[in-house]
């Protein structure tokens, strides 16, 4: 009889304890510490902060706080005695230089007093589609009057273009010390190794791995009661995920397309923003409704909205896809071609065309049969981010 995986004792490192309600990053730490566990390793989940909502959180494994107001030298104290006391072997850093970088616990591997464990870093965002898109990310919007015009101008042309070199500078740095510190890294799609590659070429290519981020399958197959409805789920963060653009390509859905809503779940620093916005645009078919368990938004959503200008996957694409929801998103980075084949379960847009995108939605709304092939197609994407297709990729780099 063939042998199991090797059983490891293992921390996973995220600052935010691990409510899934807050985000994407919150759900895969959740969704991975419970299929290690699943797997039979023993996981410690290590937290600085309880999460921000303020709500009760169900650790799916043993849950650790690094206590408040340490020093950095009594905080290395801490995890060293915590490796030690429960004989961990390999620390999963989900915030990629969280336990060893210029702002980790520790500043280099070598400072950890000889201690043997194996560092693996995480890649949840893609910093090369980052950079792509500074410009895009950074800029100001026009000033008023010629000397604000003038102004933003020059920041936009100008600064903007020093900004992004010492930026790229940065990144490659702060990719070989990951590449010199750390055992594995792991990236969420293949072309976040590519990605990885170009910003820093000396990487050894037995360091790179792909493992996308966790989905649990539906429990139970079940009828999805679908309404006329798009709905967006995320951080409301305008230069990262777009929310601005999507109130932009609602304006002319919503007056194409009368029985149509949208509903945008989650919070953000640019919350209060958009509300203005949508109200200034006459948006009328619009809710935001903050923090919310997303499950009963994407059972009843038909056309599931991504807007972002860059993402390390896009979880809440494959979520809304096991309800059969139909995306849309922009091509802005690797992961996304991953998730939807363009023209079988979902659409893909070029980046930034919100006149295309606009566009798309409508020809949806006015072709059910399309939108219920996609559907139908979106349905069986969970699969191949499963716990029983994505454990033996963890267990061969463990």
């Amino acid at each position: 009889m063939p042998a199991g995986p090797a059983m490891s004792n293992i921390v996973i490192y995220l600052p935010n304890e691990p409510l899934g309600k807050q985000g994407g990053m919150e759900r895969a730490t959740h969704r991975l510490a419970a299929m290690l566990a699943g797997e039979g390793h023993r996981v410690t989940l290590l937290c600085r902060n309880k999460n921000r909502l303020g709500e009760e959180y169900v650790p799916p494994t043993d849950l650790v706080f690094i206590p408040a107001s340490l020093r950095r030298e009594e905080e290395q104290d801490f995890l060293l005695n915590l490796i030690k006391e429960r004989g961990i072997e390999t620390i999963i850093d989900q915030t990629e230089g969280g336990i060893v970088g210029r702002w980790g616990i520790f500043r280099r591997r070598g400072h950890m007093n000889g201690v043997s464990v194996k560092l693996i870093a995480v890649q949840h965002s893609s910093q090369y589609t980052y950079l792509k898109h500074y410009r895009t990310v950074n800029r100001k919007p026009a000033g008023r009057g010629l000397i604000g015009k003038t102004r933003s101008f020059f920041y936009n042309t100008f600064i903007l273009a020093l900004k992004k070199c010492r930026a790229v500078l940065l990144q490659r740095s702060l990719f070989r010390e990951l590449a010199s510190d750390y055992d594995q890294i792991v990236t969420l799609s293949e072309g976040g190794i590519e990605e990885f590659k170009k910003l820093c070429p000396s990487v050894p290519g037995n360091k790179l791995s792909c493992i996308p981020n966790i989905v649990e399958p539906p429990s139970l197959p079940r009828e999805e009661k679908k309404e006329p409805r798009c709905l967006f789920v995320g951080r409301l963060d305008n230069p990262s995920k777009g929310v601005d653009r999507l109130l932009r390509i609602w304006e002319k859905v919503e007056k194409a397309c009368p029985d149509w809503h949208l509903d945008i779940v989650g919070d953000g620093p640019d919350a209060e923003l958009l509300k203005d916005s949508a109200q200034k645009l006459g948006l009328s078919r619009i809710a935001f409704h903050g923090f919310q368990n997303p499950e009963p938004y994407y059972s009843r959503a038909s056309v599931f909205c991504m807007t972002s200008t860059f993402e390390g996957f896009g979880l809440v694409l494959v979520e809304a896809m096991q309800h059969g929801c139909v995306p849309i998103a922009f091509d802005s980075y690797p992961a996304v071609r991953d998730i939807i084949s363009h023209g079988e379960n979902g659409i893909l847009i070029p980046p930034f065309q919100e006149e295309d995108y606009s566009n798309a939605i409508m020809a949806l709304t006015n072709n059910p049969d399309e939108m219920k092939r996609f559907s139908l197609h979106s349905l069986s994407i969970s699969q191949k981010f499963s716990p029983a297709n994505l454990a033996s990729r963890w267990n061969a780099i463990l």
